[in-house]
């Protein structure tokens, strides 16, 4: 499904008041050392080891430190780094001056 596709098709379904339903999957691999932790810090948190990871996911993309520690280490061209706005409990990015939610 092209990229443009899947805006419509996001569109369409935010349109249908499911907004804030997750609907956008990301496939990840890890190595057997990194899966091992993720099942134990699971298992520890009474969670399915999906959900720990999307949970992550989420804390790690709304914490500044972390988005400027990837950013410096990862970033390779200036007009594509994120500036991240928190205005009060949301976390906003700004990229070449227009704001990307």
């Amino acid at each position: 499904m092209s990229r443009q596709c899947e805006r419509e098709v996001t569109r369409m379904i935010e349109g249908k008041g499911l907004g804030n339903k997750k609907v956008n999957r990301v496939n990840i691999s890890l190595t057997n050392k990194e899966s091992a932790k993720l099942n134990r810090l699971a298992t520890a948190c009474n969670m399915r080891p999906t959900t720990l990871a999307g949970m992550l996911v989420e804390r790690c993309l709304n914490d500044v430190n972390i988005i400027n520690e990837i950013q410096s280490e990862y970033c390779t061209y200036s007009a594509y780094r994120i500036v991240v706005l928190k205005i009060g409990n949301e976390v906003k990015y700004i990229t070449g001056g227009r704001e990307d939610l």
